[in-house]
């Protein structure tokens, strides 16, 4: 397993490392959403800093898609925070898949941006600074 999930008091911070494949987001995702504390949380922090790259395809980012648009019915007061650097490896299949991603993400009714570091991803989720 490429990931780690932590329930804090008012949201979820998961991180992944080294090579993630699109099934381990799906599966990450299916566990947060199906926990009776995600209709509470108020923020998603998703750390991929420690990852080396992400095996996905257009059919993973569709499914992904789908359960955070479903999600956001359930709660849509969520706020999520996307940490990432440049580092990690992403071809251009990959680039694409980013894009159909953010695309999809943009339909949904939560505030979603992109962070280079934890710190600023703290301070714009109101997150006590656990960086």
């Amino acid at each position: 397993m490429a990931y780690k999930l932590d329930w804090e008091s008012r949201g979820v911070y998961w991180e992944y490392s080294g090579t993630v494949t699109g099934q381990e987001i799906i599966d990450a995702s299916t566990l947060i959403y199906g926990d009776p504390r995600f209709d509470d949380i108020r923020y998603k922090l998703v750390n991929f800093l420690n990852t080396e790259a992400i095996d996905i395809e257009e059919d993973d980012v569709n499914t992904i898609a789908f359960q955070h648009k479903a999600a956001a019915i359930s709660n849509p007061r969520i706020k999520t925070a996307i940490v990432t650097s440049n580092h990690m490896s992403l071809d251009k299949n990959n680039t694409a898949m980013l894009k159909l991603f953010i695309s999809n993400l943009a339909a949904s009714a939560w505030e979603v941006k992109a962070f280079d570091n934890l710190q600023d991803a703290n301070l714009w989720l109101g997150r006590d600074d656990q960086s």
